[in-house]
């Protein structure tokens, strides 16, 4: 199905993708995502509907949210294509990189990620980790000097001493990870 500039079809990462319909520049919106399906005791997940924990995304003061057509279909990939960028409070996936009319579009899992556990990858990039935490700051510090400039503003406010301390790791003599 076709939404805007995108396409979903079938993924070699994981089931079904998302599919960029034209050429992205980098640090273009590639798309809005709706995360106005909030997941709360009152409102659980329906399975019956087809609602998945693994279509949600977890954001501010431990808010968690289904998210709609097509950004659920975002897979993961080490090396990633996009990431999400917060814009007045609301998720847009934005073009990490150029992106190729055909290619699918892909984020980092991890990036202002905090829990517990860990997944194994199968997103077949030369770049992959293999295993994947579900927790930003457990990632090896690569990952994490790669990534922090694309943490979300509000993901720094909730964890500011665990970026401060990586500021500083990173900030140290020889850290030239």
């Amino acid at each position: 199905m076709t939404v805007g500039n995108v396409i979903v079809r079938a993924s070699q990462i994981q089931g079904v993708g998302i599919f960029a319909l034209r050429d992205f520049a980098a640090g273009d919106l590639i798309l809005r995502r709706d995360e106005s399906r909030g997941v709360t005791r009152n409102k659980p997940l329906r399975p019956e509907l087809g609602e998945e924990r693994r279509h949600c995304d977890d954001l501010a003061g431990g808010r968690v949210v289904l998210l709609g057509y097509p950004e659920r279909h975002l897979n993961h990939c080490c090396d990633p294509s996009a990431y999400v960028r917060f814009i007045e409070g609301i998720g847009h996936i934005c073009a990490r990189r150029d992106i190729t009319a055909g290619e699918e579009i892909t984020n980092d899992y991890c990036i202002s990620s905090f829990g517990e556990g860990e997944w194994e990858c199968a997103c077949r990039s030369p770049h992959c980790r293999k295993l994947i935490q579900v927790n930003f700051f457990r990632e090896p510090l690569a990952v994490q000097r790669r990534f922090l400039p694309l943490l979300a503003e509000w993901f720094i406010t909730e964890h500011a001493n665990d970026v401060l301390s990586l500021r500083e790791r990173l900030a140290a003599p020889g850290s030239n990870v």
